[in-house]
């Protein structure tokens, strides 16, 4: 286990244009001085934070080292408890979704960063053209290679989920990291595709698959995740809600924080890893696409049977 951290990074530094900028050029030296320079925190716990020693963490703030590798970043994300819109920018290493400049109407540029209303503006134009959309990839496996699941849960203090076997959660994220995410404090509601229903079925005919072999690793998965909360402490045991559904899976939800959805689909005649993922940040309270998927989580789970 990693060692605790002994510092907080407080959560409006993340938010500001010098943090998002260095975010965004994954320039790690900028973000460990920026995390200095707020909270006076020294090397070696910034080391401790995030898996890597004084002398590395020295070599990085120095320009000696420069980080690339997504396992070290995501690592270091981890590590500094990023929200998830930071993590996103550093991840995806672009803030073109974030602020951008537009211009009056006699056509003089306005920088956002120095103009609220400016800022507004492109934001709410972000919102009309893209749906909250941050970043689209053509299969699971891509987007778990650029995003993989501790950088999204780690940290998590809610977590609702529907879809098929929910694999993201119960296959790529370790049973001892899901118990210690519920000891801290976290949330989950999942909601499992019932294996032996009929739109199960359905989905095995889809991928042509033999009866039973996804209702099997449903079943599994379903089995995993009740084993873990079973073994919480019976006083946290019910922030883990699980539930089934019986209706044609469509895509699979999952919603982070209030303030992130994983949005993968089902494409007929394609596996599930196969289909697309699209990263969905909300960025107002009633609009965009995080809304849509949120309302269809909600309607599936209020006609979910609880486990």
């Amino acid at each position: 286990m990693r060692a605790a951290t002994t510092f907080s990074v407080p959560e409006h530094l993340w938010d500001t244009d010098g943090m998002l900028d260095a975010l965004a050029a994954r320039d790690i030296a900028q973000v460990f001085r920026l995390v200095q320079r707020e909270t006076r925190v020294s090397q070696t716990h910034l080391g401790v934070a995030t898996g890597l020693s004084q002398a590395q963490v020295s070599e990085i703030i120095g320009g000696g080292r420069r980080v690339s590798s997504i396992d070290v970043l995501t690592r270091i994300s981890t590590g500094l408890c990023m929200p998830s819109e930071a993590r996103v920018v550093l991840l995806l290493g672009d803030r073109s979704h974030g602020i951008a400049p537009t211009t009056t109407p006699s056509g003089d540029v306005i920088a956002a960063q120095t103009a609220p209303y400016a800022q507004a503006l492109a934001e709410e134009a972000l919102v009309e053209r893209y749906a909250d959309v941050e970043a689209v990839y053509p299969s699971r496996s891509e987007f778990t290679s650029k995003m993989p699941p501790h950088a999204l849960f780690d940290c998590a203090t809610d977590i609702r989920a529907v879809g098929l076997s929910l694999n993201l959660i119960c296959q790529q994220y370790a049973d001892s990291q899901l118990a210690q995410l519920v000891e801290n404090g976290a949330r989950l509601r999942l909601l499992f595709l019932d294996p032996a229903g009929a739109a199960m079925r359905q989905r095995e005919i889809e991928e042509d698959m033999t009866a039973g072999t996804l209702g099997a690793l449903t079943t599994l998965n379903l089995q995993g995740v009740l084993r873990v909360r079973d073994r919480l402490p019976a006083d946290i045991r019910d922030r883990i809600e699980v539930a089934t559904y019986d209706q044609t899976i469509r895509v699979n939800i999952t919603l982070i924080n209030n303030s992130l959805c994983i949005a993968q689909q089902y494409l007929p005649h394609a596996r599930g890893v196969e289909s697309p993922t699209m990263v969905i940040k909300k960025r107002r309270p009633a609009t965009g696409l995080y809304h849509v998927f949120e309302r269809t989580f909600d309607e599936l789970w209020s006609g979910g049977h609880p486990r």
